[in-house]
């Protein structure tokens, strides 16, 4: 017979206690921490009906990530979050083999340098 696994000694009492009243990490449950953001710019698209929220990042803050895509999750569908990088090469962070450009492709955010950021209004 299989044993559960729980991640510390409380836990497996609380469980002990509670019998077969409830099961042990049955699921996953989404929440939503309820801030503001305030991007450094904001635009419309020449073409498209879409609301552009420009951020310009020299580097990811601690928490930042998850952030944005906090933020990216609560956007409405007529707006867009891209990033302009001021170095797309930089390091995630400490250690990471990832770089801040190759994050925003990753979880779907455009990005641009200060160079070609007007192409995101137009293209």
């Amino acid at each position: 017979m299989k044993t559960k696994k729980y991640r510390n000694k409380f836990e497996e009492r609380t469980a002990e206690v509670l019998g077969g009243l409830c099961e042990y990490e049955p699921k996953k449950v989404h929440y939503v921490t309820h801030r503001t953001y305030l991007p450094d710019f904001v635009g419309q698209h020449k073409k498209k009906d879409i609301e552009i929220l420009v951020e310009a990042k020299g580097y990811f803050r601690v928490g930042d990530v998850a952030k944005y895509k906090a933020i990216r999750d609560s956007l409405e569908e007529y707006q867009e979050l891209i990033f302009v990088l001021y170095n797309p090469k930089k390091q995630l962070r400490k250690g990471s083999k990832m770089n801040m450009g190759d994050w925003c492709t990753k979880e779907g955010f455009r990005w641009y340098t200060v160079e070609d950021v007007k192409d995101a209004f137009v293209s």
